[in-house]
């Protein structure tokens, strides 16, 4: 016989028989879906891994819910269906005057009034503990409006972990329900709180920027921040923030620091909520009592204030905590329903450990050179600057009536503009100023820079009357240098 024919007949006649073997496998049942739980061939018959097993165990609207009454290891909550009239709309009895979180109670609702198990595991289990059901991690008992009721409970993990083992009380049949379908009768009634603290921020809103105040125990002074209100129009346009500080100092905002903290008030958002209703006692717990900040911000229609509290930390793989804070405790009040404590990422709180000189520019003042009309410096020797324009350009400068080259005095005044601001100061200085500059624009406005010794390596400056700055002694000695050299036909310098 040809070799490769007796090669056919050969495979033919083993396939017969892997087919028969099959065939008994598939008849005893003993071909079940790997995965398969060991006690599912008491009670479900052998199908293809296609075949549909699922069993809808409530059937309902979600208007025919009336209440229900959930208890697990954080003790439980009761839920509310919304009225007939559809006047009141579902909520939770515990959490009361507190806003809920839209989407978790909705869900509450359609996937209990809905509530389908994955498929059937036992029938009729006589050992209902190696499904965890003997104590339940959860039980919740529905009331429907015609009055009936139904009671269910939650065991572990099936060996699929999307899924849970799940018995109606007093039947004994055992299902496997999806996770996410009653994972809210699982944890706390704290968790179907709203997260969402202050508002977002409207872009399309004309309502101007109000007054943020942050309030530090561990600063002997208050930072205030708001819109700018000066009167210079074409500085303002040129402004790298539209805010500025106006405590412990007034001074410009660098827009890219400053932004992300001015605003950071605006849809501010938990991670969670840690006690609803807090008592005095429960304050007192986290820190809140005597609150390390409190940051507040006001305008016309809202006032909004934050408290932070004590430090939360993470623990590292070995059950220790990290030294840095990675979240706080915190309440606020101006928001209706939320009346809480909530705990807060420390990245959403830079008020924690903010310093003035994080924010503001390394500029003392922004009159632009184009608006200027004279710079007046008094002192040991007094010069009077005048500038001339031409609506679009300096035309000429003088010093004490001498003519100016309009380049040198541009360097000169870029110097001035420059003077370093990295030390904020407000300790009222002991020596009188002994120079005193004067920036007067073609408006009307201007500011007034007095420096008075402080150190023989540092001065105290006072801007507009206020005291703000100290800064170092050679910057001055450099711009009186300048001048002379100016005032002479000389370059400047600008190393100081």
């Amino acid at each position: 016989m040809n070799e490769k024919v007796r090669g056919m007949i050969v495979a033919g006649v083993v396939l017969a028989a892997l087919g028969g073997t099959l065939g008994v496998l598939h008849l005893t049942g003993m071909d079940k879906t790997a995965g398969d739980d060991s006690s599912d061939a008491s009670s479900v018959k052998a199908t293809t891994s296609s075949e549909d097993l699922s069993v809808k165990l409530i059937d309902v609207e979600t208007k025919d819910i009336k209440q229900i009454d959930v208890t697990n290891e954080f003790g439980g909550f009761t839920y509310t269906g919304e009225s007939e009239s559809g006047k009141d709309s579902c909520g939770i009895a515990e959490l009361k005057d507190v806003t809920l979180d839209t989407n978790k109670m909705n869900d509450i609702g359609e996937d209990t009034a809905n509530l389908t198990a994955y498929k059937p595991v036992e029938d009729n289990a006589e050992d209902l503990a190696k499904y965890g059901l003997a104590e339940p991690a959860a039980e919740f008992d529905i009331t429907f409006t015609d009055g009936s009721q139904r009671a269910f409970q939650i065991g572990d993990k099936a060996h699929q972990n999307r899924y849970r083992y799940v018995t109606e009380k007093d039947t004994n049949a055992v299902y496997m329900v999806q996770e996410s379908t009653i994972q809210h009768f699982l944890g706390r009634k704290e968790d179907l709180v709203d997260t969402s603290l202050f508002p977002a921020n409207d872009s399309d809103e004309s309502e101007e920027f109000g007054v943020l105040k942050v309030h530090r125990e561990d600063l002997d002074y208050d930072m205030v921040f708001e819109q700018d209100k000066g009167d210079n129009e074409r500085a303002n346009e040129n402004m790298p923030s539209a805010q500025v500080m106006t405590e412990p100092i007034f001074s410009y905002l660098n827009g890219s620091t400053s932004s992300d903290i001015i605003f950071a008030m605006y849809g501010l958002t938990a991670m969670e909520a840690e006690v609803v209703h807090p008592t005095d006692d429960d304050l007192k717990t986290y820190e809140l009592d005597k609150p390390r900040a409190v940051v507040s911000y006001s305008g016309d229609s809202y006032e909004w204030t934050l408290n932070i509290g004590g430090e939360y930390h993470d623990e590292n793989a070995e059950g220790n905590e990290q030294s840095a804070a990675s979240a706080y405790y915190c309440t606020i009040t101006g928001v209706d329903g939320k009346d809480a404590v909530w705990k807060l990422d420390a990245s959403a709180l830079p008020w924690v450990k903010l310093l003035p000189g994080d924010i503001i520019t390394s500029l003392m003042t922004y009159n632009n050179i184009w608006d200027v009309a004279s710079v007046k410096l008094t002192g040991k020797d007094n010069t009077n600057f005048t500038i001339e324009h031409d609506g679009e350009d300096i035309t000429g400068a003088a010093a004490d009536g001498a003519s100016l080259d309009v380049d040198t005095f541009k360097s000169l005044y870029q110097y001035l503009l420059t003077c370093p601001t990295s030390e904020i100061w407000f300790e009222e200085p002991k020596s009188e100023p002994y120079l005193t500059i004067e920036i007067n624009r073609t408006d009307g406005g201007g500011d007034k820079i007095e420096i008075c010794k402080d150190t023989d390596r540092r001065d105290i400056v006072k801007l507009n009357g206020r005291t703000s700055y100290k800064i170092k002694s050679s910057w001055v000695t450099r711009l009186l240098e300048n001048v002379e050299s100016v005032k002479n036909g000389g370059e400047v310098q600008e190393n100081y």
